[in-house]
């Protein structure tokens, strides 16, 4: 059964961020997300499998567990990233690469923003920077 843990919970502030990817051979996934207030870098390094679904089209139920979705729902989704365990996509890659996913100690995230929602499988919690904006930046 699909469960989502909340993980570094607060450490990224509430806010109503937009994602942006990059990923490379030689810097890995990097997740960056802006909002208002906050610039949130997050570094997976070399992440094994990404799935991205523009958060418009999920609107189909049974791509994620409808229990995990209203529990976190209630407080608009504010960690930002939840670690799933047992999930649909964490089992496909699993099934795939049989015995590599443990091997490699292989983990299942999810990241949420107001343009998509971003699943990961890594060897790992990401690194995550989180920088203030601030609004007189270059102002005299």
């Amino acid at each position: 059964m699909e469960n989502w843990k909340v993980i570094n919970k607060g450490y990224i502030p509430k806010g109503k961020y937009l994602a942006e990817l990059k990923n490379g051979e030689e810097e890995g996934l990097i997740i960056l997300l802006e909002s208002n207030e906050y610039s949130v870098k997050m570094d997976f390094g070399l992440a094994s499998a990404v799935r991205m679904f523009d958060e418009g089209i999920l609107l189909q139920e049974g791509i994620f567990d409808e229990e995990q979705i209203v529990k976190y729902k209630k407080d608009n989704f504010s960690n930002t990233i939840y670690k799933i365990v047992d999930g649909e996509f964490g089992n496909e890659v699993k099934k795939i690469s049989g015995e590599m996913y443990d091997v490699l100690n292989l983990e299942h995230y999810l990241i949420i923003t107001l343009n998509y929602v971003i699943e990961v499988i890594s060897q790992g919690e990401p690194e995550i920077n989180v920088i203030p904006i601030d609004d007189n930046m270059g102002v005299e």
